[in-house]
C-alpha cells in the first residue's frame, strides 16, 4: 500500500473512534442490565435460546467477569432484540497518536545508541533533539514494520 493511500487509511480510521461514543462496561454487564431496564425475565431468555434460566444466569455473568464467547453474546445481545458491536479502540481515539509516540521512541532510541557509539570515537551528535524529530518525522511519513521491530517496548 503506498504511503498516502495509508495515511489515507489511519485519517479515516480516526475520524470514525472521535464521532464513536462508548460507556463504560456496566458492572453486571450490558445483557443484565438491559434485561432488568426492559423487566424481562431470564425464562424469556432461555426460551428464546433453548436453553435453562440457570445457563442464562451463568452467560450473564461470565459477561460481567469477561469471559463470554463472542459467538454467546452475540445470541444474548439477539434474545433481548439487540445487536453486539465489537470494536477496539485506540486509548486516546487516534491511530496517528500511537504511530506518533512509538515514532518518538523508536527514534530516541536510536539517537541513543548512535550517540553512545560516537561518544566513543570521542565525537557527539550535535542535536539530538533536532534528531530526533527528523528521525520521527520520518518514520511517521514512511510507516513500515520497522517502526515495531527490535527494542524493548
Amino acid at each position: 500500500m503506498n504511503k498516502r493511500l495509508k495515511q489515507i487509511q489511519l485519517q479515516n480510521l480516526d475520524n470514525h473512534f472521535k464521532k464513536m461514543c462508548f460507556e463504560t462496561k456496566p458492572k453486571s454487564g450490558w445483557i443484565k442490565t438491559i434485561r432488568q431496564a426492559l423487566a424481562m425475565p431470564l425464562g424469556y431468555i432461555a426460551d428464546k435460546l433453548n436453553i435453562s434460566e440457570q445457563s442464562v444466569n451463568q452467560l450473564e455473568n461470565n459477561e460481567a467477569f469477561e469471559t463470554i464467547s463472542l459467538k454467546s453474546l452475540r445470541k444474548l445481545a439477539e434474545a433481548i432484540d439487540c445487536e453486539l458491536h465489537y470494536a477496539i479502540i485506540p486509548r486516546e481515539r487516534s491511530l496517528q497518536k500511537i504511530i506518533q509516540k512509538r515514532a518518538e521512541f523508536k527514534a530516541r532510541l536510536i539517537i541513543k545508541e548512535v550517540n553512545k557509539t560516537m561518544e566513543l570515537e570521542d565525537q557527539k551528535i550535535e542535536n539530538p533533539e533536532n534528531s530526533v524529530k527528523l528521525l520521527t518525522k520520518d518514520f511517521t511519513e514512511n510507516l513500515n514494520k520497522n517502526l515495531w521491530r527490535n527494542d524493548e517496548n
